[in-house]
Order: C-alpha cells, then sequence, then structure tokens
C-alpha cells in the first residue's frame, strides 16, 4: 500500500516526508509540484522488516531502499540483509504524540520517534537541549504525521 506521510505541526502541514540526496528531509508538495518531488515523498508502507506488527517504509522510485535512523538522522537506503538494518528501518505507529494523526517510534530505540526540525528528519526522544533536533519542546508536534493519499499513485 502507498502511501504519504504529511507533517501536522502548525504552520507547517503543506510539508510531507520525501528522501533527497538519500536523506529524509521535509518539503512542501503541491498539485504542481514535480513528478520526481511526487515520487520522493510516496513510500510503499511494508511489514516492518524487524517486526512485522510495525512498519517499514519503502520508496516507490528506489525500491529495494528503506528509510531507516543511522547516527540519528533518517536516510534512504538499501537492504543490507543485516539485522541492524531491519531494527533501523522499522517503526511502530503509537497514537499521534501532538493529539492528530500517527507517531512512528524507532523499535530499536524505544521512546525515540520519527520527527522533523528545520526541514530535515531524525529520530529523537526529545531529551536534548537547545535548539536541536532533539529538543523536547516540539518533540510532540514534530513527531506526529498524517497518513495520506499517495501522491506518486
Amino acid at each position: 500500500m502507498r502511501k504519504s506521510l504529511r507533517v501536522t505541526t502548525w504552520g507547517h502541514t503543506d510539508r510531507y516526508l520525501r528522501h533527497s540526496d538519500s536523506l529524509g528531509w521535509t518539503e512542501i508538495v503541491g498539485a504542481g509540484s514535480s513528478a520526481l518531488l511526487k515520487q520522493d515523498a510516496t513510500y510503499t508502507v511494508r511489514r516492518g522488516l524487524a517486526d512485522s506488527s510495525c512498519y517499514s517504509l519503502e520508496s516507490v522510485n528506489y525500491p529495494g531502499r528503506f528509510l531507516r535512523h543511522a547516527d540519528s538522522r533518517v536516510r534512504l537506503a538499501p537492504d543490507d540483509g543485516s539485522a541492524l538494518f531491519r531494527q533501523d528501518a522499522t517503526f511502530c505507529a503509537r497514537p499521534g504524540l501532538g493529539g492528530t494523526g500517527v507517531t512512528l517510534e524507532s523499535i530499536n530505540i524505544p521512546g525515540s520517534y520519527l520527527r522533523h526540525h528545520a526541514s530535515q528528519v531524525y529520530i529523537a526522544s526529545g531529551s536534548g537541549t537547545g535548539d536541536t533536533y532533539n529538543r523536547p519542546q516540539t518533540l510532540a508536534a514534530d513527531a506526529s504525521w498524517s497518513v495520506e493519499a499517495p501522491w506518486a499513485p
């Protein structure tokens, strides 16, 4: 099943999770966006590679490549068959921390969630300080996503 994930943070609800240069980003996507951007913002939702009750997000325009986290940054990478890759690429759906949508929790780093910050996508627990991707102030809003119809059918 193909889906796109839209940001639910107030003032940023026209942004979607996408990959570019093998990294996770958010970007404004609309009807007039390029075909490439629409493909980059669409994922095939698979049973989790490490746990079938969770999910893995496979790129539609780069089959066999999944969103995974490494050093907290979300990136697009080919499945190398390792247990670590399968865990890094598996996220469990939780009720949206921001009160709406869904929050995707890392299976191998419980309490860390797929979240956006400054147009980049990370996994974060909100335990950091200052204006970093791991700051607690906006974790709930920035870690909530709306599951939408796919931009690329």
